[in-house]
């Protein structure tokens, strides 16, 4: 895992990395960012996080330059944003099924509390989260159910295995001692 690289903002804007322990301009962080390394950046004097400030006059910056600063796609900052927000609901969307494939039927309250948190995270209306609260509760009453019949049914193919298996011992057991016999008459 990549760490991040602290660097050092100083009360009249200039800018310290901490690693390379030198003064840098934007144009040195957008060469960090675009060879892949991560920043932050922290307000000399109290700590505080300032990455945000900083990143926005870069953006600004390579925007003021036609787009030739950061290696980032060619598109307006409102694109940028609209794309970062679609990757975010993804996120959150494969961070709710997963959850939702681990839950069990009779869970209902963990059930809930995910349709409640899309809802207040506006990913859904109330609407939707009635029926999806609904719907999902019965998928996965459904889901348990077939697992059920599945596992008995390999309890079943088990017993069956077991009077196999007995029958198997018994024979084994009826052929020693037809075994024993046979050497005995030979004798």
């Amino acid at each position: 895992m990549d760490r991040n690289i602290i660097i050092k903002r100083y009360s009249n804007r200039k800018l310290y990395d901490t690693n390379s322990k030198r003064f840098v301009t934007l144009d040195d962080i957008a060469k960090l960012l675009n060879s892949g390394k991560s920043i932050k950046v922290l307000e000399k004097s109290t700590g505080e996080d300032v990455t945000a400030h900083v990143t926005a006059s870069l953006l600004r910056k390579h925007y003021d330059l036609d787009g030739k600063l950061l290696n980032i796609p060619n598109e307006s900052p409102l694109e940028l944003i609209k794309n970062k927000l679609k990757m975010i609901k993804v996120k959150r969307s494969l961070d709710v099924m997963y959850r939702l494939v681990r839950l069990r039927s009779s869970d209902r309250k963990t059930l809930d509390s995910i349709v409640d948190g899309l809802l207040k995270e506006g990913f859904i209306t109330e609407e939707m989260a009635l029926e999806a609260e609904e719907t999902l509760w019965h998928l996965l009453k459904e889901r348990d159910v077939e697992i059920e019949k599945k596992i008995l049914g390999r309890i079943e193919d088990g017993d069956g295995l077991l009077a196999e298996l007995e029958r198997l011992r018994d024979e084994n057991k009826r052929l020693r001692e037809e075994i024993e016999d046979l050497k005995k008459e030979k004798k």
